[in-house]
C-alpha cells in the first residue's frame, strides 16, 4: 500500500524524524510501525491518557466520544494541542510532538471538579 501522507515527529531527545503515513492508521499505530516508543496503558481504548501527543500542524480526525469524555473529565491535565494518539488519525501531512514526560494514567486520577 502506497503512503498517503508524511508525518514529521519531534522526539523528546530533540531529534526530528519523518515517516510515511496512512489515513487508516491512528497515530499510535504509526509510532509502533516505526519503532517509536509511545506509552499506552489501556490498549488504545481512550481511557488512560498516557498516549498523549501534541499536534503541531496538520489535519487530523476530530475527537471521538471516548477522547472528548476523557479530555472533559480531566481538562486541566491536557495542554493546548494535545490529543490521544490512539484516537487520532492523520488526514494529511502533519507534525506531531512526542511528549518528553509520560502523562499519568488518568484512570488513577480524580476527575476535575
Amino acid at each position: 500500500m502506497e503512503p498517503e501522507l508524511v508525518i514529521t515527529w519531534h522526539l523528546p531527545d530533540g531529534t526530528t524524524r519523518t515517516t510515511p503515513g496512512w489515513s487508516k492508521l491512528n497515530v499510535l499505530a504509526h509510532a509502533d510501525t516505526y519503532d517509536m516508543d509511545l506509552p499506552q496503558m489501556c490498549g488504545g481504548h481512550g481511557e488512560c491518557g498516557t498516549c498523549r501527543v501534541r499536534i503541531i500542524a496538520g489535519a487530523l480526525t476530530p475527537s471521538r466520544h471516548e477522547e472528548k469524555r476523557l479530555m472533559t473529565r480531566h481538562a486541566r491535565r491536557f495542554q493546548k494541542g494535545e490529543r490521544l494518539s490512539c484516537q487520532t488519525r492523520p488526514l494529511g501531512d502533519c507534525t506531531i510532538e512526542v511528549l518528553a514526560l509520560i502523562p499519568p494514567d488518568l484512570r488513577d486520577e480524580q476527575p476535575d471538579e
